[in-house]
């Protein structure tokens, strides 16, 4: 019997490369009726089954290759923006102040509007990476937290990890978070949330995830198959 020869896929053949997309049309993009972003169509519909639905569709948008976000923060969206084509700048910053925690949630909670799993992905990694106990979020930051977990994200029969993480956060903090006013405020309007923190209460902390495993590499494919190193031996010195 012939042996049979084990195909190689080679990961830098499956990537891109990033002057690829920067060759498809522009996509108008108005976030809150404020900011026209104009952004490259493939870079959108790969990262995006919200605008590949839209823009490859029979719908309007599709026709005049423009979108409008009414309710998304335009400030928000910059980070998504920056994303897309800064290859992970978003996941090279940790998290340096309680107030990125919420940033975070934010972008996460718009991630899934968006229908963009890898870009939830990123930032649900940098959101726990630092998280514990003594992570210092302060009871205004906390409420704001709760209150994106309950309005925002979708509750699912399997939790949600990010809500999983910040109702986990939160029951750590119960008692300190009773003699807050604001606290007893969003229990009132929110009524889940009383159950989510019950739940929480007493349990230990969410399992932290991986890394992404495109964190690990490149995302985007080298535009050159010939490396730097070889030009700068090849350069002339200075005498």
């Amino acid at each position: 019997m012939a042996k049979q020869e084990r195909k190689v896929t080679s990961d830098k053949a499956e990537k891109p490369k990033f002057s690829h997309f920067l060759t498809s049309p522009l996509v108008t993009v108005t976030v809150a009726k404020s900011r026209t972003f104009y952004l490259h169509f493939d870079l959108l519909v790969a990262e995006s089954d919200d605008f590949h639905n839209s823009l490859t569709g029979n719908f309007m948008e599709a026709e005049k290759k423009a979108i409008e976000l009414e309710e998304e923060d335009p400030e928000l969206f910059g980070f998504f923006v920056e994303y897309l084509y800064c290859n992970q700048s978003i996941l090279s910053r940790e998290v340096e102040h309680y107030s990125n925690y919420v940033t975070l949630a934010r972008l996460y909670a718009m991630g899934e509007r968006l229908m963009a799993p890898k870009f939830k992905a990123y930032t649900l990694w940098r959101f726990t990476q630092r998280l514990g106990t003594n992570a210092g979020i302060s009871d205004e930051s906390v409420c704001e937290l709760l209150r994106i977990a309950c309005e925002e994200i979708t509750e699912r029969v399997r939790e949600d990890p990010m809500r999983a993480h910040i109702f986990w956060y939160a029951a750590s903090q119960i008692t300190k978070l009773q003699k807050s006013t604001m606290f007893r405020y969003l229990l009132c309007d929110t009524p889940d949330l009383g159950r989510h923190m019950c739940l929480w209460v007493g349990r230990n902390q969410p399992e932290k995830l991986d890394m992404p495993n495109e964190l690990k590499y490149q995302k985007f494919a080298p535009e050159s198959e010939y490396p730097l190193q070889r030009y700068s031996e090849a350069a002339p010195k200075d005498e």
